[in-house]
């Protein structure tokens, strides 16, 4: 066994924690989890394709941490893990240069994209060691509040970084507009650094040079475990339907003729619903157990998904108003769904191969919500110009007709839920 902590050093580490994700998850955040990225790309001429395709990427990069927590030693982890967030913020900086050194805009976009994909690459893969080294710090009784608390924190400071680039994008943005926000964000990505470097870590037992990434036995007990399967299956579909209440939306509502000062403000209104779920969320996961939050949260997504068809279709004027409501519910409820997620995923984590198994089951949080982004842009690029189909007589635009399917399938997913153990504070944590 390593040698634990002691609850003034688990204190201290919590707190650089809680700062250093304030700072450093914002540039990622203004990417994948609100409308900046996408109009960014929109911004140097991409496609729809293109663009849903990039928001995508993150949800399947953690797949590459798999080869990296078998050959990264434990022991190196913390420090591999901020060579890598250095690595990335350069990266992301070249990405906001490149426009104003590229005068070719078909070249200027395609580097633009591949800079940000390998630096959301060099991130994840980074990344790896994150979970783990928290998995340290972070008390078993207090999981849920603490990651209730982080979240919350980074994600208040991201509401109002929202509303400012909103502010300063206007209605017609300049490409140097964009590349501001892209430089503010690799500054706060360098001083989180500092205050990740500060986290402390117990001291390492004597591991055999291959004993860590013994890759065979870790799957066969994953695989085994009927809980584990059933609950991944389960969360996996769930944030597939859910997905379509993201970034697809970006394009719905750049569709129905919201400037991108109005689409980032009201796609912003999803973190705000964030922050007000995360600061009680936390309790709600220890107390209640994520069983019952779970149903909470399915039957909200199915509630959402009609919600937003029925305002589309018929709220005329009035849909920025309704929809920015529609956010701030749908972002209440993921934060909540991915809250409980993790606590879910930690009462798990075996005491050998974490970074393997936090790896997979960190996957979960991104894959659902990445392949929807996928599969609409896939629809996008088969329909081209057109936005309409016809089914049963009734003309749809082509966003509804997902919205309806992603509602659909949720609905039959419903079942999968009482087959998902129940995870609390005082749920005796399980090891191999």
């Amino acid at each position: 066994m390593s040698i634990t902590l002691t609850k003034a050093e688990q204190r201290r580490g919590m707190r650089y924690a809680y700062a250093g994700q304030a700072c450093g998850m914002i540039l990622l955040m203004l990417f994948i989890r609100s409308a900046f990225g996408t109009l960014f790309i929109k911004h140097l001429g991409g496609s729809d394709s293109v663009a849903m395709w990039l928001v995508a990427i993150p949800g399947f990069l953690p797949l590459l941490q798999i080869p990296v927590s078998l050959r990264i030693h434990p022991s190196r982890g913390k420090r591999f893990l901020l060579r890598c967030w250095m690595i990335y913020g350069l990266l992301m900086a070249g990405a906001a240069a490149a426009p104003s050194l590229i005068a070719d805009g078909t070249t200027e976009l395609w580097l633009v994209v591949g800079a940000v994909a390998v630096a959301l690459l060099v991130n994840v893969a980074g990344g790896t060691f994150w979970f783990p080294l928290l998995h340290d710090v972070v008390p078993a009784d207090y999981r849920g509040r603490f990651f209730g608390q982080l979240r919350a924190i980074w994600s208040t400071v991201l509401f109002a970084v929202i509303l400012g680039t909103g502010l300063l994008l206007g209605s017609a943005p300049e490409t140097w507009r964009f590349q501001v926000v892209i430089g503010l964000g690799v500054v706060l990505v360098m001083f989180r650094n500092l205050l990740v470097a500060r986290i402390p870590t117990p001291g390492q037992p004597l591991v055999a040079r291959n004993d860590f990434s013994d890759w065979k036995k870790y799957l066969k007990t994953i695989l085994s475990d009927q809980q584990v399967r059933t609950f991944a299956l389960y969360f996996a579909l769930l944030g597939l339907c859910a997905g379509f209440l993201g970034h697809p939306l970006v394009l719905y509502m750049r569709d129905l003729g919201l400037s991108p000062r109005e689409n980032i403000i009201v796609f912003g209104f999803s973190t705000l619903g964030m922050v007000a779920t995360l600061f009680v969320g936390g309790y709600a996961v220890d107390r209640l157990g994520t069983r019952r939050l779970y149903l909470l949260v399915h039957m909200v997504i199915c509630f959402l998904l009609a919600s937003i068809i029925g305002i589309t279709r018929l709220a005329g004027e009035n849909i920025p108003t309704l929809l920015s409501v529609a956010f701030a519910f749908a972002g209440a409820t993921i934060a909540l769904s991915n809250l409980a997620c993790t606590t879910h995923i930690f009462h798990y984590v075996p005491d050998r191969g974490r970074a393997f198994f936090l790896t997979l089951a960190n996957t979960l949080l991104f894959l659902g919500p990445s392949l929807s982004a996928l599969v609409a842009g896939v629809v996008l690029a088969q329909m081209g110009a057109a936005r309409t189909v016809t089914i049963l007589g009734m003309e749809a635009n082509v966003f509804q007709v997902m919205l309806a399917t992603a509602l659909l399938g949720a609905m039959l997913a419903l079942p999968m839920w009482t087959g998902i153990a129940d995870v609390r504070a005082g749920t005796r944590i399980r090891s191999d």
